[in-house]
Formats: C-alpha cells, sequence, structure tokens
C-alpha cells in the first residue's frame, strides 16, 4: 500500500485515543484544569457512571466569550508560550489537548464567566464541531457537559466497563484529588443522588483518616534530600496481600517504579495502602514523556530512590522499633512457605504423616533462616515406622517452654516444637469456619458505623451482594454485620474490608464464598495467644489436645507451620549416638 496522510479526522480521533479512554479520564483531565483555574469547590454529576453524562461544575476564573471557540483547538492553551516553558512547568496541564480530545468524542457543551465580567458565554459541540457559539447569563466559573462518550467511536464505547464498575475509577480519581487538596470542596452526584462529598479539612493527614479509616494507625515520615522532599503515608491494611501506592509529584498524579522499587525494598513487608508526596523542582523532572501525563522522568533518579527509601524506612521504624537506633530484622515472607505446605497437604495424613526438619551438620541453631533456606528443610516423611509416636491420643510428656515461647513436647520416638500462636490460630480457624456452614445470621450494630469514603465505590454497586454476606448497609453507614457466634472479636469496618477483597480476588462464584469466609477466618483469629504468653501444663496440654483434634494441625492459617518434629534416631544422628 503506498503511504498517505491520514484525513484530519482520523488522526483528530486517533489523538484523543490517546488521552480519553474512559469517563475517568474525562474526570482526571477536566478536575486538572478546575484546579489549574483556581476553583474552591468542584462538582461533578454522572449518568451511568459518566458514559451517558458527565458533568464537572467549578468556581474558578473562568473563559472569556472570545477564547471559547479557541479553547477548542488543539494545542491552545494559556499554560505556556515558548519552548523553554516545557523545562520549567508548574501547572497540571500544559498541552491544551484535554478538551479538544474530549469534544472530538462526545457531543460537549460549555459554559463559562470570569467574575469581574456581567455576561457569560457558551459553546456547543458535536464530534469536535462547533455547532452553538452565543452569550447567556451564567454565575462565574465554568460548567461542562460531556454526553455520549465515545458514541463516534463505537469499538471504543463496547470497551468500556459497566455503569459501576466506571462509576468507582471516577471516585476513586476523585478521592486522589482530595488528599493533595484538602482545602477544596468535592461532591459528586450520581444519577441525582450524592454519593461523595469532601468538604474542606485542615490538612492532608484528616483527608486521610477520612478516606481509609480510623480502624488502622496511620504511619507517615517526612524527608527531605537535597532539593527532594518526600512525604509518605501508610496504612498497613490487615490482611491485605498488596502494595497499592498514591504517588504525586508537585501534585500530579503519576506513577512510577523507582519510587515502588524504593517502597517495597524497605526494612519490612510493605502490604497497605500508601500516598507519597514529592516537591521537587520544575527543571527537575520531565513531565511530557507519557500522552496521558501518568508517567514522569527524574533528572537524578538514585537521588529519588534514596529520598522514598529513607522516608520507608523511618515508618517502618515507628511501627516495628520501641528503639529508633536498633536496626530491623526483615521479617520473612510466607507466601513461599504457604505453597509448599499447599502441597504438602495434598499428600498428608494425620496418622501416619509429620513434619520434620531434615536439618544437616552444616546448620547451626543460631543460624539466621531466610525463607528459602527454611522451607527447604521442613518435608514430609512418610515412613511406615512412626505412626506410634504421632498421634495426638498418645502420652505426651510436656517439657516446658523455650524463653522465646515456643513449647516443648516429648512425644514417643520425637521431639515437638509447636508455636502456640500458630496453633491457637488454626483451632481458632476451623471453630470460626464452622459458622458460615450454616444460615448467615445478621448482628445488628448498636451504633452503626461510616463506612470510610475509599469503601464507597465498591459498596455502591455491590449493595445486594454484601447483604448475602450478612452486611446491611444504609445511607453510607454499616448497620449490621455476620454473627460469628462468640467467636473472635472483628472491628465491623474490617470485616467489611476484608469481604470486599474477598469478592474483588474471586470472581468464581463457587469459589467465592470459601475466599470471603476464609478471609473473615483469618481476621478473627489475631484474638489467639501471642508467642511468648507463659502456660501451665495443663494449658498446654490442652491445646495440644485441641490441635490434634482438627484437620490439618501442621500450619496455620497463613501458611506458618504450627509444629515441627524431630525424629529421635534423627536427633541421635546428629550427635553420632
Amino acid at each position: 500500500m503506498t503511504i498517505k496522510k491520514l484525513d484530519l479526522e482520523i488522526s483528530t480521533k486517533i489523538a484523543a485515543g490517546e488521552v480519553i479512554e474512559r469517563p475517568s479520564s474525562v474526570a482526571k483531565e477536566l478536575i486538572e484544569n478546575s484546579i489549574d483555574a483556581s476553583a474552591t469547590e468542584i462538582i461533578i454529576r454522572l449518568e451511568q457512571g459518566g458514559k451517558n453524562s458527565f458533568v464537572i461544575e467549578d468556581d474558578g476564573v473562568g473563559i472569556l466569550f472570545e477564547e471559547l471557540p479557541l479553547a477548542l483547538e488543539r494545542y491552545a492553551t494559556s499554560k505556556i508560550e515558548k519552548l523553554d516553558d516545557l523545562e520549567n512547568i508548574s501547572t497540571l496541564g500544559y498541552r491544551g489537548e484535554a478538551l479538544a480530545s474530549i469534544a472530538s468524542v462526545s457531543r460537549m457543551e460549555i459554559r463559562s464567566r470570569k467574575a469581574n465580567i456581567d455576561e457569560g458565554g457558551v459553546i456547543r459541540t458535536e464530534a469536535g464541531k462547533v455547532i452553538l457559539h452565543s452569550l447567556i447569563p451564567c454565575k462565574p466559573g465554568t460548567r461542562i457537559q460531556v454526553d455520549d462518550l465515545f458514541f463516534n467511536l463505537p469499538v471504543r464505547r463496547k470497551f468500556l466497563k459497566s455503569a459501576s464498575a466506571e462509576l468507582r475509577r471516577v471516585i476513586q480519581t476523585v478521592n486522589d484529588y482530595a488528599l493533595i487538596h484538602p482545602e477544596k470542596t468535592f461532591r459528586i452526584y450520581s444519577d441525582h443522588k450524592i454519593i461523595l462529598e469532601h468538604i474542606p479539612v485542615k490538612d492532608t493527614l484528616l483527608a486521610l483518616r477520612k478516606k481509609w479509616g480510623d480502624d488502622t494507625q496511620i504511619y507517615s515520615s517526612k524527608t527531605q534530600l537535597n532539593m527532594v522532599e518526600v512525604k509518605a503515608w501508610w496504612n498497613p491494611i490487615p490482611d491485605s496481600r498488596r502494595v497499592i501506592i498514591s504517588l504525586f509529584v508537585n501534585k500530579r498524579k503519576v506513577q512510577d517504579v523507582t519510587v515502588r522499587a524504593a517502597i517495597c525494598s524497605g526494612d519490612s513487608v510493605a502490604y497497605g495502602e500508601w500516598l507519597v508526596l514529592i516537591d521537587i523542582p520544575p527543571t527537575e523532572i520531565d513531565v511530557n514523556v507519557h500522552p496521558t501525563k501518568e508517567e514522569v522522568r527524574f533528572r537524578n533518579t538514585q537521588e529519588i530512590f534514596k529520598a522514598v527509601h529513607s522516608c520507608t524506612k523511618n515508618i517502618f521504624l515507628d511501627r516495628y522499633s520501641m528503639d529508633k537506633d536498633i536496626k530491623l530484622i526483615k521479617p520473612i515472607s510466607i507466601e513461599g512457605l504457604s505453597t509448599n505446605y499447599d502441597r504438602f497437604a495434598s499428600n498428608f495424613n494425620t496418622n501416619t504423616s509429620f513434619f520434620t526438619s531434615d536439618i544437616n551438620s552444616e546448620i547451626q541453631p543460631s543460624s539466621v533462616y531466610t525463607q528459602n533456606s527454611y522451607s527447604s528443610q521442613i518435608q514430609l516423611n512418610k515412613s511406615n515406622d512412626t505412626s506410634s509416636y504421632w498421634s495426638f491420643t498418645a502420652d505426651k510428656n510436656y517439657i516446658g517452654q523455650t524463653a522465646r515461647g515456643f513449647l516443648l513436647f516429648d512425644f514417643p520416638g520425637a521431639l515437638a516444637i509447636i508455636d502456640p500462636h500458630a496453633a491457637h490460630e488454626k483451632i481458632l480457624y476451623e471453630e470460626i469456619v464452622s459458622n458460615f456452614n450454616e444460615t448467615i445470621e445478621i448482628q445488628k450494630l448498636t451504633i452503626p458505623q461510616d463506612i470510610p469514603e475509599a469503601l464507597l465505590p465498591e459498596i455502591t454497586s455491590r449493595t445486594n451482594e454484601l447483604l448475602l454476606y450478612g452486611f446491611e448497609i444504609s445511607k453510607n453507614k454499616l448497620v449490621g454485620v455476620p454473627l460469628i457466634r462468640g467467636k473472635g472479636h472483628i472491628a465491623p469496618i474490617e470485616m467489611l474490608r476484608s469481604v470486599l477483597k474477598g469478592i474483588d480476588l474471586e470472581c468464581a462464584p463457587e469459589k467465592r464464598d470459601m475466599e470471603v469466609w476464609w478471609r473473615m477466618a483469618r481476621l478473627a483469629c489475631r484474638d489467639a495467644v501471642k508467642l511468648g504468653q507463659v502456660f501451665t501444663r495443663e494449658e498446654a496440654l490442652s491445646l495440644l489436645e485441641q490441635l490434634g483434634s482438627i484437620k490439618d494441625p501442621f500450619s496455620c492459617p497463613h501458611g506458618r507451620p504450627s509444629i515441627i518434629i524431630f525424629e529421635n534416631k534423627k536427633i541421635e544422628g546428629w550427635f553420632n549416638r
């Protein structure tokens, strides 16, 4: 085929597709315009998650009537004038692409008026073509309405998600900007009902508490390294297996692998939600490297890594250390162990099998085990001559406790070491799971609890589904939770958060119930005794008896071992007996 220049209509739609992907892209671009216009109040109204209609109103400086057509031209902007300005960008917008891109794939109307002018103006477009431009009376500020997004691009429109899914994305976008602009008011109406409101608060921490809730402690730190200032907040969500990072560079929402690497390579597991704000001179970054401005390029990446890593280290010290001068020991990840134990469990019979430590002569008791070395030493022994002493009903001689709190038992033919916390967790877990084998009962809360705004997007679209799991919700408040009969004390919002994660992670209906209740039970296991608690002989033997009565006593719900057995013949071999 011969080379030819594309028609303007085709090239315009291609360019628009790079900037506008879905309603949340419209929200991002127009919110940034409102912020650049010094708006103090931003209101968004949606129909069908923004697919049918998206309206944003602000009280910013507004646009002159005669400049409205120019505002819809591609690469028309008030943010920069010359090439050198690209190296010193302090505004969120600068390309002049957003309004042109949105207009080319929708039916759009802009009403705007400057505060010092008596009359405002309106301009309407369809697929980028102006069909009306007129003077009208309107209030100061700007109102933009975007209808029928991608009506002229059916291929793109059919790839949009459901209305509830698109709504969640828009709410997430608004939540993000509300965190770094706590002094502004944000409201979202969906199908004529208000579903989210951020009123001005004093600082980012208060905004975070409103979003993340008060059920977990928020840790924070601030670091200055040369020209880079980093502020970070961490919400270590219980039972989380993901690292969720909201990163803003000079108040611009971006993603960056360097920042993620710095957080994840810290002195502890970084699971949970993070908010990271980086302030850096505009001359030290290039913001013009991504079509949707979701990435930036740092002039000195190593300096960014050091600053974020230092900030993260201080946060971990604050959480885990009583003495700031004590060096933290990085906890062992249990994911590898969990995989191994799942594999072992399929071949294992409690009457004939046991875990044993295959420690060789080169490994000393004081050795520091890493995840790989430790998991490789624990294996399943299937020898036929061991069933006589691996029976929980046989007589056991309780020896005592180690200084750390582990329980020692002299089994017939073996030495057993039990982690009382892991063992009690598994016992409680089995008891709690049994609660969900019957009809789920709802327990009304004496005092309804406010649901954190971070959860509202998911709850809005899953109210009926959550009711099936025993959660009753009314007017953004949690009024009822599933009744767990006396087993464990879980905070209601924490229960709700855990179930939402289970629903989100497991799409298959036949597996979802198991995932949801498994997470709930793991949360309730926090009532388990702590390692280091002093046991009497009777309490130790009672724990062992309960452990022997459950289906799989060898690992806790998190995958860690609860009991390890050393055969006498192994021990004798180590001493050359």
